[in-house]
């Protein structure tokens, strides 16, 4: 406010001195106007402080900033700016893909947490390593390593407990072993070598593969109640020792475990989603915000005035 005073005082009072000067000579001719100085001067004057340059004031003028504001906390620039029905939407947003990824996420980590307690109960690698010496010995197949395997686990009974059974079992003999199985199928047909190898105890492939491919049907719980129940006894007893290319000598709780690491599998999926629409959120509000105040700036209005009683204006947009 004193820089307007100081500035005025230097306009006004030489005039006022030029006004005594006059009235005190009389001799001194009338100065001639013209329609120019009809016009009068127009002074504006800014006074710079820290708030000129302040983060609201910052983020409403400054593009880059904006687009960081917003790309860091969607809808943060757009308040700033008062677009509130769009801060309020990027805001939203933000916080139902935040609550629907985590609870997603959570959800499926409980689930699969459960399927792994469930499936260390139910499938055992001893009764897999049995099933398979049995199945080449069904088939008359050739094996350098299977003679090893059975020696391993001649004898032993299934305890379907993990600190137990893995401890029966070498696993490089095992998928020594698997790598030159043939598949043999109902259909009388031999395929190819078995397509995998029994991935180590406790790991994410462990678990899913136990639930996903025949090969490992062999190893749940009720494989074999379950081949009683088909009628696979007597002269049809071999034929647990098949594989069907459909699944139909797949056990129920073979499936029941692939429809439980489904579910989880298709939470995961969805906290994901939401992941993707988080991140999309962010860069969404980044470059609305970054437009806003590029558009804001291109917008230029310049306005003068001429007295007496007449204002000239004029506007200028990109």
């Amino acid at each position: 406010m004193k820089k307007i005073f100081v500035i005025l005082a230097l306009f006004v009072l030489p005039t006022l001195g030029y006004s005594q000067s006059a009235e005190t000579d009389p001799s001194k001719d009338s100065p001639h106007f013209t329609k120019y100085d009809l016009i009068e001067p127009s002074y504006s004057v800014t006074a710079y402080s820290a708030d000129n340059f302040s983060l609201l004031n910052s983020t409403q003028n400054r593009p880059e900033l904006a687009f960081l504001s917003s790309a860091i906390l969607p809808g943060s620039a757009q308040a700033m700016n008062g677009n509130w029905i769009r801060a309020g939407l990027f805001a939203a947003v933000e916080a139902t893909a935040i609550i629907l990824a985590v609870d997603y996420q959570n959800r499926a980590a409980r689930e699969e947490r459960s399927y792994e307690r469930n499936a260390d109960q139910n499938w055992s690698v001893v009764q897999y390593a049995q099933w398979l010496t049995e199945y080449h010995l069904a088939h008359d197949l050739s094996n350098p390593y299977i003679s090893e395997l059975r020696d391993e686990v001649a004898g032993l009974t299934p305890t379907f407990d993990t600190d137990i059974d893995w401890k029966a079992v070498d696993i490089s003999v095992l998928r020594n072993a698997e790598r030159n199985t043939r598949y043999i199928t109902t259909d009388d047909q031999s395929a190819n070598n078995f397509s995998h190898t029994l991935p180590a105890y406790g790991s994410q492939q462990y678990y899913e593969l136990i639930a996903k491919y025949y090969q490992y049907q062999a190893g749940w719980r009720d494989y074999h109640d379950y081949h009683d129940q088909l009628g696979h006894t007597g002269n049809d007893f071999l034929q647990r020792y098949f594989f069907d290319r459909n699944g139909a000598y797949a056990s129920p709780l073979f499936w029941q475990f692939a429809d439980d690491a489904d579910r989880f599998n298709s939470l995961y999926r969805t906290g994901r989603t939401f992941q993707m629409l988080l991140i999309a959120n962010h860069v969404a509000s980044a470059f609305d915000a970054l437009f806003t105040v590029q558009l804001k700036q291109n917008r230029i209005e310049a306005t003068s005035s001429i007295v007496p009683g007449r204002q000239l204006s004029m506007t200028v947009r990109f």
